[in-house]
């Protein structure tokens, strides 16, 4: 460590122009790769790239078409919908699309009509020679008429048409509902693409001023994609507005001149007034009730330039002032600008090894602006206090960096060795993660020490050697009133540091406790935003709709075959008894329903059936088809299937497919009800019945969206546990072995990490208070506690062994540890608290959660670092000193900084 610092130090020392040039030059050059380095298509595959039920439903996409579904909600001004408006309306809407560009997307099957609209039963009454009904009246008495004569399988399609208020009897339903299937893509663009062509042609469809109709797919939602980015966008803009205004009142260099206290004031209303306007829109989103409307719908470009210029116009008005301004102005501007570099030379190489982003990488720009405004504050207040001690700029300068440095070199290894344990991960997107966080931290960490420290060095040196340099004021720069606060804790550990940590503990143990309940779930849903028209369309299908959503099983082999024939017959029996799959009673049992292999080919095969044909059937006996539906297990089936398909080429092309002649994969899609919450368990039922199936010598596997969204998510929580441990660990032993070569007391190495394991515990437990669900978003709350957590611990550690030199009695040296690094914590805390909090008015669910729990995470880091660890240390100091062991006298306190040198 010695070394490593003694070389930046000189390096700042001797040559700071060109530490800025290289800096400078580097971060073009990464920067160029860094624009390229965008957020992966399929985020799924980073996550479980080998999981079957994902290589499934890519399968079915390329072997069966992918096929997606619109749903169209109608409402009433009168309350009922199966009305002769209603009727019109159905009619106009199918005729709207069939007429538009999207039309060729439609997926059109005998039995299975793209565009099913709640009003089909009319529908199809008239197709089949009815008269077109004149009344309100005529329409209910053709639906009624038309639902009880169609087959029961498709009467209870019918039915999950309606709101849950639905009398069929009577023929009235408050809310009605269309379903239209077209062909999609797995390609994120073109599915966009597809889903907004037919959106279109919906919103154009003319209908009776009573009727409204409003579409909801999730395709829609990824459509909507633009309007999120813009968002999150305005946000972390907001968000970086924020840090700015913090950091320029923790700068301050406390002006004595009036005028000049005058300047420093309307540059902190300018910038108030930029954040006010670049906050508008999001408040005027979150309380629409509040805030006009005009407000929410403003363009955010110029918005966000308006709110710019402002703080630019603050940040000349201090440049012109008095020297103290411009001190406070450009260390403000110094550390931003610093922090942007690390993310670019973090995003850079990112492209550079992995080329595109997984969901995770996203949010590590959150980490490092939190670690550079820790390290920027340590390093500046140190900076200043050596220049108020009488020391020059060149010796203020390697002082700074030989003692904050240390503690910076000890908390950036650490972190960085943590993070980098997850590069043996099997989840792609957490190996990606834990390496670039490891890059990001080092990255961040000698920017800190050199490029910040070079800068500075190169303006001060000029303004000392002209004699400009005054220190006077600089001791308020980091506001007298967060030391002197934070100083006062330093009661707890002198006083009560048994309480303290038995009051902790408690605490951790309760946290655990908590941790049991947290809840695993993810849903789309929640991605839209709470002002999205979308949303609340998808809140009353649900809530009032039992319309069922798809699920597929894959069966893959050789399906030719009476055995397979026999397995596959016995699992579509099984399904029936699966929980949330929709069944249908009939004479001949209780079956499944959906569009499946075995349901289709039982379609013309079953002698009782309305659509028996008759050649097929023959076929069949021809093969051994006999009682139960069964054949032989050694029957060659590929007959049977070539004259199914010659004669029915759309309907098998739906559920049956060859290659290169050998008939190898079969498809049941099931009409299911689970949901998002309930997909793990409906995969676990669906796969259980296909056993007789895999008997046979098939595989099978059941998939949907909703599994492997539940998938993704199971598979994050039980790899962040491993993750989680494995990190900690590795911080653990680096700490234990630093602190036995420093001072031959490796207990200070777990007495260090103890506090960031209770900052993790504490935050999933109030997770779970809370009843915020562990998520794709909510996962990276552990990385960024352990990530900001570790330092913060290190630093108290640091200068508690560095105070034991000047202090004899262990309350003083934490006393002035508190109000010197307590004080420096607590800023960087509060900066980044107050700049991400704002992720709090987000429209989006994932994120105002995410705003809250990283704001409760980096209080209850500090919390630790002030109070718990301090603690900690006090009794271990007075632990040994009964011993008679001085563990923290000044000898070896002074061996262990000087071994850290």
């Amino acid at each position: 460590m010695k070394t490593l610092v003694n070389a930046l130090a000189t390096a700042v020392r001797k040559a700071p122009w060109v530490v800025i040039a290289v800096t400078i030059a580097l971060t073009v050059i990464l920067g160029v790769f860094a624009g390229k380095y965008l957020p992966s298509e399929d985020q799924n595959e980073s996550f479980a790239p080998d999981a079957p039920e994902l290589t499934a439903g890519s399968e079915i996409a390329r072997t069966f078409g992918a096929v997606s579904r619109i749903q169209v909600l109608t409402s009433s001004t009168t309350g009922d919908v199966i009305t002769l408006d209603g009727l019109q309306a159905a009619i106009a809407l199918e005729e709207s699309i069939r007429g538009s560009d999207a039309a060729e997307l439609l997926i059109d099957r005998p039995q299975s009509p793209a565009i099913l609209t709640y009003m089909a039963p009319v529908q199809f009454a008239i197709e089949g020679g009815a008269p077109v009904p004149t009344s309100d009246a005529e329409v209910k008495a053709l639906y009624t008429t038309g639902l009880s004569m169609l087959p029961p399988e498709f009467r209870s399609f019918m039915t999950a048409l309606v709101s849950d208020d639905a009398d069929s009897e009577a023929a009235t339903a408050e809310l009605g509902l269309s379903a239209v299937s077209y062909e999609s893509s797995d390609n994120f663009d073109e599915a966009s693409l597809a889903a907004s062509s037919i959106s279109d042609a919906i919103a154009l469809a003319p209908t009776p001023d009573t009727i409204t109709n409003d579409a909801f797919s999730l395709e829609l939602i990824f459509a909507e994609g633009d309007d999120f980015q813009v968002e999150i966008m305005r946000l972390f803009a907001t968000a970086g507005l924020i840090i700015l205004l913090v950091l320029a009142i923790i700068f301050l260099v406390k002006p004595s001149a009036v005028k000049d206290r005058a300047m420093y004031i309307a540059g902190i209303v300018l910038m108030l007034a930029g954040l006010s306007v670049a906050l508008a829109p999001s408040l005027a989103l979150v309380i629409p009730s509040v805030f006009p409307q005009a407000w929410a719908d403003a363009d955010p470009g110029p918005v966000l330039l308006t709110a710019v210029l402002l703080y630019v116009a603050a940040f000349v008005l201090w440049g012109v002032g008095s020297g103290k301004l411009r001190r406070t102005t450009s260390d403000t501007l110094i550390t931003m600008l610093t922090i942007g570099f690390a993310i670019q030379w973090m995003n850079g190489y990112g492209y550079l090894r992995f080329e595109s982003q997984s969901q995770m990488v996203q949010i590590l720009p959150i980490l490092l602006i939190g670690l550079g405004v820790d390290y920027a504050i340590h390093m500046n207040t140190r900076y200043r206090q050596e220049l108020v001690s009488g020391r020059t700029v060149d010796e203020s300068i390697s002082t700074a960096i030989r003692t904050v440095g240390i503690a910076l070199v000890l908390a950036t290894l650490t972190a960085a060795v943590g993070f980098l344990t997850n590069v043996t991960n099997d989840i792609p997107a957490l190996a990606e993660f834990g390496e670039l966080a490891a890059v990001g931290i080092s990255v961040s960490f000698l920017l800190m020490l050199t490029f910040v420290p070079a800068v500075r060095e190169v303006l001060d040196r000029r303004a000392e050697r002209n004699g400009r340099l005054t220190t006077e004021g600089m001791e308020a720069g980091e506001s007298r009133i967060l030391p002197n606060l934070i100083g006062k804790t330093s009661i707890l550990p002198r006083k009560m540091a048994v309480a303290t940590v038995v009051v902790s503990l408690l605490l951790t143990g309760l946290g655990a406790y908590g941790m049991t309940g947290l809840s695993t779930q993810f849903s789309f849903l929640d991605f839209v935003p709470t002002t999205s028209p979308l949303r609340g369309t998808a809140l009353t299908l649900s809530e009032r709709f039992d319309f069922p959503e798809t699920t597929s099983v894959l069966v893959t082999g050789d399906v030719a075959t009476g055995q397979a024939w026999n397995g596959m017959l016995a699992s579509y029996t099984d399904s029936a008894d699966v929980p949330s799959v929709q069944t249908v009673e009939t004479d001949q049992g209780v079956f499944a329903t959906g569009n499946s292999f075995t349901s289709v080919m039982l379609r013309y095969l079953n002698p009782e059936s309305e659509m028996l044909d008759q050649e097929l059937f023959a076929t069949a006996i021809g093969l051994g088809f006999g009682f139960g539906g069964a054949f032989p297990g050694s029957a060659d089936l590929t007959p049977l299937y070539d004259a199914a398909f010659e004669k029915y080429p759309l309907e098998m092309a739906a559920v049956l497919a060859s290659t290169d002649g050998v008939y190898d994969a079969a498809l049941f899609n099931f009409d299911t009800t689970a949901g998002d919450n309930g997909a793990s368990k409906l995969a676990e039922g669906l796969n259980q019945a296909f056993e007789p199936a895999r008997a046979a010598g098939l595989e099978a596997v059941a998939t949907s969206s909703a599994i492997i969204s539940a998938l993704v998510v199971e598979t994050l929580r039980d790899s962040q546990v491993s993750s989680l441990l494995l990190t900690m660990g590795a911080a653990l032993l680096l700490l234990v072995i630093n602190f036995w070569f420093e001072s031959r007391r490796p207990m200070l190495g777990l007495i260090t990490t103890l506090p960031v394991a209770i900052v993790v515990i504490w935050v999933f437990g109030l997770m779970a208070a809370f009843g915020i669900p562990f998520g794709p978003v909510t996962a990276t709350i552990s990385a960024i506690g352990i990530g900001i957590g570790i330092p913060y611990m290190i630093h108290v550690t640091h200068r508690y062994l560095e105070e034991r030199l000047e202090w004899e009695d262990e309350n003083e040296a934490i006393d002035h540890t508190l109000i010197h690094t307590g004080g420096a914590l607590a800023g960087s805390a509060i900066t980044t608290i107050a700049g991400f909090g704002i992720l709090m008015v987000s429209t989006t669910i994932p994120f105002r959660q995410f705003g809250f729990v990283i704001a409760y995470t980096i209080l209850l880091a500090l919390i630790a670092a002030v109070m718990v660890l301090p603690s900690m240390l006090v009794l271990w100091d007075r632990w040994h000193r009964k011993r008679g062991d001085s563990t923290l006298d000044t000898v070896t306190v002074r061996g262990a900084l000087q071994d850290m040198e």
